[in-house]
């Protein structure tokens, strides 16, 4: 809500920031709020606020600062970025607290940070919504189907109507999916071979889905049966191979297709008339 407010009102001074900076509240943009609120316009002195790679987007950069915001908006800003901080601090607070009472699941915690894509952060949420033992779910199955990243089975006299998964536990559901492509960009592990061999099949979105299903099981092992969590190896050929695409509907009718080659060779015109004749006499010869 905040990030919305403070992208309108940029809009209304003219100033496109957030269409080259990827983070509106990073460290370059916030930086660059910062002299904008103050009142600062010249794009230069903003400009030497990038940090990282987008330093490399100069260009864009000035084009995206050319702008002014009138005095009015300048106080709404400064507003607005107060409420940023509190906010930040207010986390900081609930984090310290979470630490405070997550002592005595330090071995838990531990296992979990072990598995790719999840930080301490995300240990302590996945704690908090199953437990340290995840005792509530009998088998991996029942655990992901309560989270809700399964397959769905609408099915009414053998006629499968639907695979859409449930809807699940909404704010479980959103961390296994950040946690999932967290693992997708990680290096040389399984959970990002999986995205690479279900990518060509259900396209981004799907695989990272079967991902978060996996990751729900794997979690499961970790907590219930109280296991580490150990990476596959993976294979040279496996790290450099690349899988084919599948061709889509529209590509395969694209294609053109072979004759058949008894229709190869064209019957001569001579032929065919005395075909229609013998035709034409057998017809005749019914008639009388």
């Amino acid at each position: 809500m905040v990030h919305n407010h403070v992208e309108g009102l940029l809009e209304q001074g003219g100033i496109k920031l957030s269409a080259v900076v990827s983070d509106l509240f990073g460290v370059s943009g916030w930086a660059m709020l910062e002299h904008i609120a103050q009142g600062v316009t010249d794009v230069e002195v903003l400009a030497r606020e990038a940090r990282g790679t987008l330093r490399q987007k100069q260009t864009q950069l000035r084009e995206a600062l050319v702008g002014r915001l009138e005095p009015v908006y300048q106080l709404l800003l400064r507003q607005h970025m107060d409420q940023v901080r509190l906010l930040r601090r207010q986390i900081e607070q609930v984090n310290q607290a979470l630490a405070e009472a997550m002592k005595e699941h330090i071995a838990v915690l531990h296992r979990l940070s072990r598995i790719p894509g999840i930080d301490l952060h995300a240990s302590q949420e996945l704690i908090a919504e199953i437990g340290p033992k995840a005792a509530a779910f009998a088998t991996a199955g029942q655990f992901a189907s309560w989270v809700g990243v399964c397959p769905g089975s609408q099915e009414s006299a053998g006629v499968n109507y639907s695979n859409r998964s449930p809807k699940g536990n909404r704010y479980l559901r959103r961390l296994l999916c950040q946690i999932a492509w967290a693992a997708i960009h990680t290096k040389d592990t399984f959970f990002a071979g999986l995205f690479g061999r279900l990518k060509p099949r259900i396209e981004g979105k799907g695989a990272a889905w079967a991902v978060a299903h996996r990751m729900a099981r794997v979690i499961w092992l970790v907590l219930h049966q109280e296991v580490d969590y150990q990476e596959k190896r993976i294979r040279a050929s496996q790290r450099t191979h690349t899988p084919a695409k599948v061709p889509t509907t529209a590509q395969r009718l694209r294609k053109p297709r072979r004759r058949c080659p008894c229709l190869a060779k064209s019957t001569p015109h001579h032929h065919r008339v005395g075909i229609f004749e013998s035709a034409r006499a057998a017809k005749a010869r019914r008639c009388r």
